[in-house]
């Protein structure tokens, strides 16, 4: 008997309501696609976005700009620091200073890098300091919301554990297909019924939480001395990635495959019948956000399961 080792590779992570963008977001890698939501709110895709199967709905407590609190004191370099606050599951406000985050927009003139000369707070959603607005010299204002601004906050707070930036999962799923071809966008952009249940509960019952979706592209599948196997297809790849964060995290929307890889499952009986014993799975925490944890597990940047198969 031996043991499968499968790796996530790394996450993308876009809000809920936009994984119908998708669609049309580049392909090719070092592609850049600037697209409009709904409400008019551009939406910036770089990269190839296409071959995502498997994704983890995640929610994160919603952050506010605290107004007055904005010094914006290295224009050179585009540095600045804020104040930004959250209310918890609990009912409590909590807050967090952000000492050194860099400015997310910039002007090229004249061959030289040039960052705003102002930045002041805006209120997009009424009562709600929840972007910041960007001052240029030579062109229009540019506006960010405070979630954007989270790949631009140093790493060392945003994985400090606070708690304040961890991704809660609260379901996992796949998109894949009879032949493969199936993606993210084809499952949750047609109006999924897990998708928008919990949209739906987020809006109206727990408003203090935004909700993700973190995008994974399976990678290299290999036994126990590094060799890749050819039993298994792609599809089921994906199928045993997807049971298996099921069976380790599981997240409090799923109802199948809680007990993965002891659920008696034809998965798992096609991965004995080939020499399977144990699955050792790794799957990292988005780098540009904060850190996956569930009800069962805790927080970390990279989460490791050894899976044994009870036979």
């Amino acid at each position: 008997m031996q043991k499968l080792n499968l790796e996530s590779g790394p996450a993308t992570l876009i809000p809920l309501v936009h994984v119908p963008l998708l669609k049309v977001a580049p392909r090719r890698e070092g592609e850049y696609k600037v697209v409009p939501d709904s409400l008019g709110d551009l939406c910036h895709f770089y990269g190839n976005f296409a071959g995502y199967h498997l994704y983890l709905i995640a929610s994160t407590y919603k952050k506010r700009i605290v107004e007055d609190t904005i010094n914006y004191y290295d224009k050179t370099r585009g540095l600045f620091s804020l104040s930004l606050s959250a209310i918890t599951d609990s009912g409590k406000t909590e807050t967090i200073r952000v000492e050194e985050c860099s400015a997310p927009l910039h002007q090229i003139i004249d061959g030289h890098q040039h960052f705003p000369e102002h930045i002041s707070v805006e209120q997009f959603s009424p009562g709600t300091p929840d972007a910041l607005k960007f001052h240029f010299l030579s062109s229009q204002p540019k506006f960010k919301f405070s979630n954007n601004l989270i790949p631009h906050i140093p790493e060392s707070l945003r994985f400090s554990g606070t708690g304040l930036f961890d991704l809660r999962i609260e379901y996992i799923g796949k998109a894949i297909g009879k032949d493969g071809t199936r993606e993210v966008a084809d499952r949750l952009g047609n109006g999924h019924s897990t998708e928008s249940q919990i949209l739906n509960e987020f809006v109206h019952k727990k408003a203090n939480r935004d909700v993700y979706a973190v995008l994974y592209k399976p990678g290299q599948l290999t036994d126990s001395f590094g060799k890749e196997l050819s039993f298994l297809s792609y599809s089921d790849v994906v199928d045993i990635f997807e049971k298996s964060l099921i069976g380790a995290f599981k997240p409090n929307k799923n109802k199948q495959s809680l007990s993965f890889p002891n659920d008696g499952s034809q998965t798992v009986e096609k991965l004995v019948n080939n020499g399977i014993d144990a699955l050792w799975i790794t799957i990292c925490s988005p780098k540009d956000y904060g850190l996956l944890l569930s009800d069962e597990v805790a927080p970390e940047r990279v989460h490791r399961f050894d899976l044994k198969i009870r036979t």
